[in-house]
């Protein structure tokens, strides 16, 4: 009789163990591409909300058009040229590109949770059962460049709109996997409304930049400590 109860106790503890085992697997080949994906939109958050505050930082709310742009017209005052105010835009590049780096840093000793109902993709459960940890991790270097557009705004109107354009990549860790995404962020810093035709002069100039101020951090440190 005690041969049987523990043959009985045996199987019955090998298929607990098949069980669970057959779920963990069921668990993670169905729900790791959806807990991945929420979890790089999490560190994609995360990410962009430190880049708009340290631009936020650096500008806040003080760059006017007049400072990046110089507007020069002819005697009948129409305008002649734009030229860019290529000093203050590499001084500006450079502080926003060491301010975010320094806002990553941060987020770099900082977790978020996701909860495993999330991933199940039910309303009801939304909120419930065990949370994932996600860290996240810079990787490499903060580029920051001046981006410029032109569109129509009106009969014989042009809306000219400078931004900054910031791009970095971060490494998304939760368990088991990992994996690393590029974060670029478009912040308008300030615009005007350009009446009548826009200068040739400036108009050869792509509209895809202004220029590229900085395009790694080592850069970026040199000009700072200059």
């Amino acid at each position: 009789m005690n041969k049987y109860k523990k043959t009985g106790i045996i199987f019955l503890l090998l298929f607990i163990l098949s069980f669970f085992i057959g779920s963990f697997l069921y668990i993670d080949r169905t729900l790791r591409p959806t807990i991945t994906v929420l979890a790089e939109t999490k560190a994609l958050e995360i990410a962009n909300k430190s880049i708009n505050k340290s631009v936020s930082e650096v500008v806040k709310g003080q760059i006017n058009y007049t400072d990046l742009v110089n507007v020069q017209m002819d005697s009948e005052g129409k305008i002649t040229m734009l030229q860019a105010n290529t000093v203050l835009m590499n001084s500006l590049a450079s502080d926003i590109a060491l301010e975010i780096q320094d806002e990553l840093k941060k987020i770099k000793s900082t977790s978020s949770y996701i909860p495993i109902g999330t991933a199940l993709g039910s309303p009801i459960l939304a909120k419930y059962g065990p949370q994932i940890k996600v860290s996240i991790e810079p990787i490499g270097t903060v580029s920051v460049d001046f981006k410029t557009k032109f569109e129509s705004s009106g009969i014989n109107q042009t809306r000219h709109t400078i931004y900054i354009e910031a791009n970095t990549k971060v490494k998304v860790v939760i368990p088991l996997t990992t994996s690393t995404q590029e974060v670029n962020v478009q912040i308008p810093v300030c615009e005007t409304i350009i009446v009548g035709d826009v200068p040739q002069s400036y108009v050869n100039i792509p509209e895809t930049g202004v220029q590229s101020v900085i395009p790694n951090l080592n850069n970026t440190t040199n000009n700072k400590n200059n």
